[in-house]
């Protein structure tokens, strides 16, 4: 999955912080941090446009709209694809400007054993990887290994890495989307 950005259409991607390993394992029950929501958090707005083609089924539920996708993936040592429904969540009053992967623990492409470690300097992204079929891929990816030639394409690697480097405050963990069909783009950094 991590060559050939032929294949890719657009990456949706989050930097994976300790409260979404606790989140991917339904263990979130700190209220400094969030409270106990399971889910992944963006600023809705700005990946909008990739949210759309990534979860492109829009209903309406309680007056909000949920964006509906499929997520594909291999459950380790076997070759089956399995598949689920994931919803993106739209904003609410008490996070108007959130949008969210709702029941992360429900899918163990998420489980935080399967995520890299990481570190000071390896940071660990997701990314929603959406291949020109129209499926949608999550996959994690090292700091480390975006930055050794040859190890992922060069314009994927380039693009998360410029929003890697990104300045943003030291708190805020990196968000952004890359569209290899138009080059729309946006990185929370600057």
């Amino acid at each position: 999955m991590a060559n050939g950005a032929g294949q890719v259409a657009r990456i949706l991607y989050k930097e994976i912080v300790e409260g979404d390993r606790r989140k991917a394992d339904a263990e979130s029950n700190d209220s400094d941090s969030g409270g106990g929501a399971r889910d992944f958090r963006f600023p809705y707005e700005a990946v909008l446009p990739a949210v759309e083609l990534i979860f492109p089924n829009k209903i309406l539920r309680g007056g909000k709209a949920v964006h509906q996708g499929t997520f594909f993936w291999n459950e380790p040592d076997s070759t089956q694809v399995v598949s689920r429904a994931a919803e993106f969540m739209s904003p609410t009053k008490s996070r108007p400007r959130e949008g969210w992967i709702s029941q992360v623990p429900k899918f163990s492409c998420f489980d935080s054993d399967r995520m890299p470690s990481g570190g000071i300097g390896n940071r660990v992204l997701l990314l929603l990887i959406q291949l020109h079929d129209q499926s949608v891929w999550p996959h994690f990816a090292e700091e480390a290994t975006l930055r050794v030639k040859g190890v992922w394409d060069p314009s994927v690697a380039q693009e998360l890495l410029s929003c890697l480097d990104a300045q943003r405050a030291a708190n805020r963990a990196v968000i952004g989307y890359i569209d290899f069909t138009n080059m729309r783009r946006f990185c929370n950094g600057k």
